[in-house]
């Protein structure tokens, strides 16, 4: 399976007249045309900042111990003048040389904001236009950037130096110009020796503006002016950019945070359907499970009416004959009569005379604490007196319950 190639960066500088946009990939770059917008690029998008608004300052630092690097830099641009107030080290960005036993630093100075005229609405990432070129080696470039023209020197490949002019500056202008640069330049170290001169400015040729002790290089075919970012660090944004990143950032967080909050209700919703599911299945199996053994207990019924019909005949803790061997073996030899047995609707009832108030008693009193009768709990009313002095009793109880049998 063929990875899906990386999406270019798209680079919006300013080129001759006008804007151009760029789309670059990994050693290629291809011109999209007249076209300030970085809305719709796929990868980074990059702009060119203007050389006139950065300044460019090559310093010498001595040692090369990189924890001292940037206070030696602070301090020196400080003396110089050149520290931007409110953005201090954040506005200046370092390319490191070393040069034997010491470091040439090239500070980029940049503005707190850029002019209006730059499209930076949408960019991600700045740079100095000088440092997004490949530039002849140990060489003076000149380009036009809309109203201004550009001198950028190199040493060797490196950018250190640059500086802008007004387009309408003739020629001679243009060559003291030049060589009031390079002298400073060597006097301060910077280039070793006075640089070649190249002009990609439409109708400048070199020769006319070259200073007399630098070489110069004669355009021939196309000019190699497509960006490179090769050389690229990025280390400032203006603090519009800063202000809009964060903003992006926080969007991207509350899109992040809804997205998690949509996708934990997914998940409970999900859930409960679940569930619901579950309960809906077992709620049917367990309806199944009642109505089977409903069924059953159906078959069963018959058998359990039959059961209570035949029980009192065939338990013989509800045979009559036996409750009635139990009463009587509670019966004392003499003084007690009985007038009624009887079993009807489950309740025995149990009537009869006794000689005296007590033995009626007594003999109630017995029936509880028989043996053959232990499944009856007998209830009975007071003993009533008779004309013939004799005592009146009754006492009933339930019939013990028989469960059918498993």
């Amino acid at each position: 399976m063929k990875r899906k190639a990386a999406a270019p960066d798209v680079v919006v500088r300013l080129f001759d007249e006008e804007w151009q946009r760029w789309d670059v990939t990994a050693g290629a770059a291809r011109l999209l045309g007249a076209d300030a917008t970085l809305a719709n690029g796929g990868g980074r998008r990059i702009l060119a900042a203007p050389a006139r608004q950065i300044l460019a300052s090559p310093l010498w630092i001595e040692g090369g111990d990189p924890a001292l690097v940037t206070e030696a830099a602070k301090l020196e641009l400080e003396v110089r003048g050149l520290l931007p107030r409110a953005q201090g080290m954040d506005g200046v960005s370092l390319r490191l040389l070393p040069q034997n036993d010491r470091l040439l630093a090239v500070a980029a100075i940049f503005p707190p904001e850029l002019p209006e005229s730059c499209p930076a609405k949408d960019a991600e990432r700045f740079e100095a236009s000088p440092l997004l070129m490949l530039l002849p080696e140990d060489a003076v470039t000149l380009w036009r950037e809309g109203g201004d023209i550009v001198a950028a020197f190199t040493r060797g490949r490196d950018v250190v130096y640059w500086e802008t002019t007004d387009r309408s500056a003739g020629a001679e202008e243009l060559r003291a110009w030049i060589g009031l640069i390079c002298l400073r330049l060597q006097g301060e170290g910077v280039i070793a020796k006075p640089p070649r001169v190249v002009s990609w400015v439409e109708g400048l040729p070199a020769v006319r503006i070259a200073p007399a002790a630098c070489a110069v290089e004669e355009r021939s075919g196309e000019i190699p002016v497509s960006p490179s970012l090769e050389r690229a660090r990025f280390d400032w944004k203006p603090a519009s950019a800063h202000t809009a990143s964060e903003q992006r950032r926080r969007r991207e967080q509350m899109r992040t945070i809804g997205l998690g909050i949509a996708a934990f209700y997914v998940v409970v919703v999900a859930i409960l359907v679940i569930y619901a599911g579950i309960v809906r299945w077992k709620s049917g199996h367990l309806a199944a499970e009642s109505a089977r053994l409903r069924a059953e207990v159906e078959k069963f019924q018959p058998i359990a009416r039959d059961w209570d019909v035949l029980a009192p005949s065939v338990e013989p803790e509800q045979f009559p004959l036996e409750i009635l061997r139990g009463v009587v073996m509670a019966m004392p030899p003499d003084g007690i009569r009985l007038t009624r047995f009887t079993i009807e609707d489950g309740k025995v009832t149990v009537e009869g005379e006794a000689n005296t108030f007590q033995m009626a008693t007594d003999f109630t009193n017995s029936l509880g604490s028989s043996e053959p009768l232990r499944g009856i709990t007998w209830e009975s009313g007071t003993p009533e007196m008779q004309p013939n002095n004799t005592t009146r009793f009754s006492v009933s109880g339930p019939l013990p319950t028989i469960l059918p049998p498993p």
